[in-house]
């Protein structure tokens, strides 16, 4: 079965679990801006990556745009991996029966945008100011303290599996 990986990355975090994956697979791997409708219909299966903010998958929607549907979605955000947490953002991108998988990646001031960094931190000064903070949140204010890392080329394990499986490879 002929794969292609499409992904969105603003900081690397994704497009790094996204070469991993291709890597692994022995597929291609390309920038959502470099996708088109045309070029993807060459391919029995796509999967597509985006990062996270506000529980959105960065560039489903343009994605989806080109008609094109998603074997398997992955997301990588900074937070750890709650269920309550993976299960709203099932929800809001409106993924169904999609396989779905998340990876915990980081965050990179540097690379962010004006916008995103003022996001960040005022996400952060709100949450600690909650007096009854969810697990989530908690964390949260952890995490967005600085720059961090937290991607590992094995919690790509499952979803790899999952792809190998269905075909025994690309």
């Amino acid at each position: 079965m002929k794969t292609i990986i499409v992904y969105e990355s603003k900081t690397g975090f994704t497009e790094r679990y996204a070469r991993w994956a291709a890597e692994s697979l022995g597929c291609e791997c390309i920038s959502l801006k470099d996708a088109s409708k045309d070029k993807l219909a060459g391919y029995d299966r796509v999967i597509f990556g985006g990062w996270i903010m506000a529980n959105m998958i960065s560039g489903l929607p343009k994605f989806r745009e080109m008609g094109v549907f998603p074997a398997v979605v992955f997301a990588v955000g900074a937070s750890p991996a709650f269920e309550e947490v993976l299960a709203q953002i099932r929800e809001q991108n409106q993924l169904g029966e999609t396989p779905f998988f998340y990876f915990e990646g980081g965050v990179d001031y540097g690379r962010l945008g004006f916008v995103q960094r003022m996001m960040l931190k005022m996400m952060k000064k709100m949450t600690e100011k909650k007096k009854d903070m969810t697990r989530q949140e908690a964390a949260i204010v952890q995490l967005l303290a600085g720059n961090f890392d937290h991607t590992d080329r094995g919690q790509l394990e499952e979803m790899l599996a999952l792809v190998k499986r269905s075909d025994n490879g690309c």
